[in-house]
């Protein structure tokens, strides 16, 4: 498999792993957090929307836009509290995360080879080598906060996913 196939690959399994997650996760839980300090689930899906915009961003990919106040609520820095009324809902907040990953994932497929290596480390701040590199990296930066979720459906008694 080449690497654009992988990358890809990999996106499709991580997203597909999130959505198993998020299926039966309780509406009115989504700012739920276990400890005062964790990222809820409104956070997590909204931080990875974020990211996703970023990447396309830095990549120079059009069809991805940040909600007003989002900076704020979701960005890095930011602090989770458990205050339903002063979060979008967390269908809110997945349609963003959905239509985020299909512009990145089309993109993807679609870019010619030649954009796939453009040098991204100073343009990410050392978070990407280039834009292969940044995909592989949203994969793990999604299971990393995915399971803090996996975690809040723990101690909500929901089934595990896997």
């Amino acid at each position: 498999m080449n690497p654009r196939r992988h990358v890809s690959s990999f996106l499709r399994w991580t997203r597909a792993v999130s959505e198993k997650i998020l299926r039966d996760f309780p509406a009115d839980k989504g700012t739920h957090q276990c400890g005062p300090t964790d990222n809820h689930a409104v956070w997590v899906v909204a931080h990875l929307a974020m990211t996703d915009h970023w990447i396309a961003s830095t990549v120079g990919v059009a069809g991805t836009a940040i909600p007003d106040g989002w900076d704020t609520l979701f960005g890095m820095g930011s602090k989770p509290t458990n205050e339903p009324t002063k979060y979008p809902t967390l269908a809110a907040v997945r349609k963003v995360f959905d239509a985020h990953r299909a512009v990145v994932l089309n993109w993807l497929e679609s870019a010619p080879d030649s954009a796939l290596a453009v040098p991204l480390r100073e343009k990410t701040g050392g978070f990407a080598d280039d834009a292969l590199d940044a995909c592989y990296k949203l994969c793990w930066h999604e299971g990393w906060h995915m399971g803090q979720v996996a975690t809040i459906r723990k101690g909500l008694g929901l089934p595990s996913v896997v």
